[in-house]
């Protein structure tokens, strides 16, 4: 897997937005701790995300539910499977923000308001809208409903969500640790099978230690060797579905010390023992055919 979510290609000629489409087989694998400078909507239609978390604030999911990612925000989630899973991401470009909301690099988007439940509404019904069309087989002028979408989901998050700061959180400052951070990043994910340790990293990137852990820490929310450990199982749990191999192998073809070391990292992220989150799986892919 790779680490690139802060360089989001923008794909559609005529729609200035991405989307993504999840269900079932999306619920099984963590998604790492990320950023990037594009604004993201999270939209759970059905089904549930156990652990979504942004900015070191975890929600759990249910159909209805919408998060917002600002830009530059780290996010991730981790769930369990889930069989009834649709869900949508949509991605969008933080020039095209600029560019239609005054003042933009002040202002931010809440998750959650209060007292709003009327306007929560109006906008899962927009987004409701979105996802059906992007689940169907193309149709006449699906461009011109996406873009109607989109500017009306656009003007729904900007009147009912937004609110001003007092100093600039949309801005190449903010984001200044972050992309210190992809290097660092980046050799995490190549080289997650080798022995790696902050002393290791902190050397391979002419820093000190000391450093590199407050720099890790204050970019991603969670200490150098705990994303390590967050890549590292996010492989063995791909292997543990889709693969016969035995734990014993799995742990170590993925860079953990022991098997031991394996299987207590992954009751920590999923709450499970390996076996009994591989078992569940399989009987659950099973009644599904």
């Amino acid at each position: 897997m790779t680490f690139e979510h802060e360089f989001i290609e923008y794909t559609h000629e005529m729609i200035p937005i991405n989307w993504i489409v999840h269900g079932a087989d999306h619920s099984t694998g963590p998604v790492l701790p990320h950023w990037h400078t594009s604004f993201e909507i999270s939209y759970t239609y059905s089904g549930k995300i156990e652990n979504y978390t942004i900015n070191n604030v975890t929600y759990q999911t249910e159909p209805g539910t919408i998060l917002f990612i600002n830009s530059a925000e780290v996010h991730g989630a981790v769930s369990s499977y889930c069989a009834d899973l649709e869900a949508l991401t949509i991605q969008i470009p933080y020039d095209f923000l600029s560019k239609l909301i005054p003042h933009f690099e002040f202002m931010r988007f809440d998750n959650l308001p209060s007292g709003k439940l009327a306007q929560v509404n109006q906008l899962r019904e927009a987004l409701s809208q979105f996802y059906h069309l992007v689940r169907r087989e193309p149709e006449e002028f699906l461009e011109l409903q996406l873009i109607r979408l989109t500017y009306e989901i656009i003007y729904l998050m900007a009147k009912d969500w937004m609110h001003r700061e007092k100093m600039p959180i949309n801005s190449n400052v903010y984001h200044r640790n972050l992309g210190q951070m992809q290097p660092i990043i980046s050799f995490i994910q190549e080289n997650y099978q080798q022995e790696l340790s902050v002393g290791i990293l902190a050397n391979n990137f002419h820093m000190s230690t000391n450093y590199l852990s407050k720099l890790f820490k204050k970019s991603l929310g969670l200490s150098v060797m705990k994303y390590v450990q967050l890549v590292r199982i996010n492989r063995g749990q791909e292997l543990l579905l889709h693969s016969e191999k035995p734990i014993h192998v799995i742990s170590d073809i993925v860079g953990f010390p022991n098997e031991k070391s394996f299987r207590r990292t992954f009751e920590d992220v999923f709450h499970q023992t390996p076996k009994k989150y591989q078992l569940d799986y399989r009987t659950k892919q099973n009644g599904r055919k």
